[in-house]
């Protein structure tokens, strides 16, 4: 340890980087933080309250939320009634109306597999991979594996709830990953549609207040963006823009998939990383009045067939708007009159197909952590709490 920095250096300030400096403060162990800025793809804008990246999370998210990292906030939907569903260009219904309810016995199939199937098997599922790697629970679990390789079409077609999935649950999954339902995975695909049978909230995100709490003990937060990493004798040297480097006996490589191949492309320890496509997300906050047929609702989710993904009314005459392409030139189609407030461009917003699984323990003392595995908050969530288990011996393999 002493002919190092610290024992451990964390690249990547989100929630799979912000979940393992938690877990290594909570013992009191050295680390070094170094993120362009703390939150990651969760891209919050206190001034405008806008979420340009996660917008809202789901009851299941515990350990984003045991950490106090997000700080909750209101219900999205009040009521499911004040959800419209819009399968194509031309029709639109209540997420609770004649039209859905009509399909009641396919919604029931559905309820009833989220609830006695899928849900207390993802529970288990979630609570193993704080300690084990992701391949490895899952040679051990067959019903979560079949579900990882399936696809969310063939899934679908299996429990019988078809009906139900093209005119909500696939349009509440197209609007969560911006992403067309015949690349997601079936477990993609039921950790996104959580919300429909649990608590949904929207959420604030204290950059600062985080940033000052794992700058205390033993932990260091640098504020830089990390362009090396190299093997050294017993552990890890980065080096970063500004042209400092940092060395460690261990290093989490906490950045997105696309990230943590390109910095350890060079690295002759590591083999070449194979990773997911991502999907391409424009967020927009707007000012102005949507068209008439759209006011009765305070928010629209739409088939993966059309570019716009999510809106919601936040307050009156503000609307957050989510898109795969920008879309500055087809706001004249939803809006009367429209000012763009904020606009936030992810070239890589959500890994999701096909579905790989990478090794989380890439060389002695490197530890990758992410969403590289499974999309969403928790997921990675899950990968830094391992990562700190791992650094802190807590692992079973």
């Amino acid at each position: 340890m002493s002919s190092f920095d610290t024992e451990t250096i964390i690249v990547g300030g989100g929630a799979a980087g912000m979940n393992c400096a938690y877990g290594l403060r909570k013992e009191n162990r050295a680390y070094t933080l170094i993120c362009d800025r703390m939150g990651g793809r969760i891209m919050y804008d206190p001034e405008l309250d806008m979420n340009y990246g996660a917008v809202f999370y789901f009851g299941s998210y515990q350990h984003m939320l045991s950490s106090k990292i997000l700080t909750p906030g209101s219900d999205v939907l009040p009521s499911l009634r004040q959800g419209c569903c819009h399968p194509d260009e031309h029709k639109q219904f209540s997420a609770i109306s004649a039209h859905t309810l009509s399909h009641a016995g396919s919604l029931l199939k559905f309820m009833r597999y989220m609830k006695k199937e899928f849900l207390p098997h993802y529970v288990k599922f979630k609570k193993e991979c704080e300690t084990r790697e992701l391949a490895s629970v899952l040679k051990d679990d067959p019903f979560i594996s079949d579900l990882f390789y399936k696809t969310a079409d063939q899934m679908i077609e299996e429990v019988g709830f078809q009906k139900i999935a093209d005119d909500l649950v696939s349009l509440f999954a197209h609007g969560c990953t911006g992403t067309p339902i015949k690349k997601l995975s079936a477990l993609d695909y039921l950790n996104c549609v959580q919300a429909l049978v649990m608590e949904l909230k929207r959420f604030t995100f204290e950059a600062d207040r985080i940033t000052r709490e794992l700058s205390e003990k033993k932990g260091k937060v640098v504020i830089d963006m990390v362009n090396g990493v190299e093997k050294i004798e017993g552990g890890w040297r980065v080096t970063t823009v500004n042209g400092d480097n940092f060395t460690a006996k261990h290093l989490v490589l906490a950045t997105p998939a696309n990230v943590t191949r390109d910095l350890l492309a060079n690295v002759k320890e590591v083999k070449p990383l194979k990773i997911r496509n991502a999907s391409v997300l424009h967020a927009y906050l707007i000012k102005g009045e949507m068209k008439a047929r759209y006011q009765k609702h305070t928010v629209h989710i739409f088939n993966d067939s059309i570019p716009i993904i999510f809106t919601a009314w936040k307050r009156p005459g503000i609307y957050e708007i989510f898109t795969e392409i920008p879309f500055e030139e087809h706001f004249n189609k939803y809006f009367d009159e429209w000012e763009v407030l904020g606009h936030q461009h992810f070239e890589h917003a959500l890994f999701t197909n096909p579905n790989l699984v990478l090794p989380q323990n890439l060389a002695p003392g490197l530890i990758m952590a992410g969403d590289h595995n499974g999309l969403g908050m928790e997921p990675a969530a899950i990968s830094g709490v391992y990562a700190a288990n791992k650094i802190l011996g807590r692992t079973q393999d």
